[in-house]
């Protein structure tokens, strides 16, 4: 028989609830990965030849919110290039990277963080981005724990291996599983938050799944099935460097086409 809730309203031994928030644009705006790459890139960790490609996509993540197959992509890539390296050095990057994440922190998401918290339910940011960047940052937001994908390390250094499955899609789902069973939380009576179609595993493992600033296909399964579905303002900050790219894009743009009507009208008049 299912407990009943006791007199500060809290469930009973057994059926405690849990909440999972992705981080991607849930938590933050734009692409942890993509971030955590470019700060490796220009300490001199990763080969930009070899990440140039998914670092310009992840640059696409922030601008315009491209999603598909950036994560799956792009830390594989790093973690094949950082081989060899010692972990100190990626450890270096931490704190200077999750000061920008937290100045880039949702107030939204983080007044629910603090609402679920002062319902005593234990709070855990869920992603696949690197586990020295994700735990330190859910430290300092004050989440419960962090569940995100580990390199192997050997005597220090980086073997270019996964302590466990990359944490994306159906793995997330595993993972938060395995966690509920250790931890005695009932999943049907828990939350999870996510922005990506790729997030599907995690939200239909819970009882109250929500989808916040969802892409198109998560937006239309969660139509389709009556989850709330949840769209923050652009902060501030976000909004004028997109104006600035922008703006910068279609001036490069206008530009082009200006000299190539110069150069037509100039050289034009000596063609045939």
């Amino acid at each position: 028989m299912d407990a009943e809730p006791d007199s500060d309203g809290q469930l009973g031994q057994g059926l405690q609830p849990a909440v999972f928030f992705d981080l991607d644009r849930t938590i933050i705006e734009g692409s942890s990965i993509s971030q955590f790459g470019m700060a490796a890139w220009r300490a001199g960790l990763i080969n930009p030849a070899k990440m140039g490609t998914q670092l310009i996509r992840g640059l696409l993540f922030d601008w315009i919110g491209e999603s598909e197959g950036v994560a799956d992509e792009t830390l594989p890539k790093i973690l094949e290039t950082i081989k060899g390296k010692k972990r100190s050095e990626m450890l270096e990057l931490q704190g200077p990277l999750v000061k920008k994440m937290l100045a880039e922190a949702r107030p939204e998401t983080l007044r629910l963080l603090g609402f679920h918290a002062r319902m005593g339910r234990d709070c855990y940011v869920i992603s696949a981005s690197a586990m020295e960047i994700v735990g330190r940052l859910a430290e300092e937001l004050g989440f419960t724990g962090a569940i995100a994908t580990e390199a192997e390390v050997v005597d220090g250094v980086y073997t270019g291996r996964l302590v466990q499955p990359f944490r994306h899609g159906q793995e997330k789902a595993r993972a938060i599983a395995r966690l509920a069973e250790e931890n005695n939380y009932d999943l049907s009576l828990s939350f999870a938050y996510g922005d990506s179609f790729h997030d599907l595993p995690m939200l239909e493992l819970v009882g109250i799944p929500i989808a916040i600033n969802p892409d198109s296909k998560l937006a239309d399964v969660a139509y389709e099935r009556g989850w709330p579905v949840v769209q923050f303002a652009k902060p501030h900050h976000v909004a004028a460097r997109r104006f600035k790219v922008g703006f910068g894009l279609g001036a490069a743009f206008a530009a082009g086409v200006a000299a190539k009507r110069s150069w037509d009208r100039t050289v034009g008049r000596w063609l045939p």
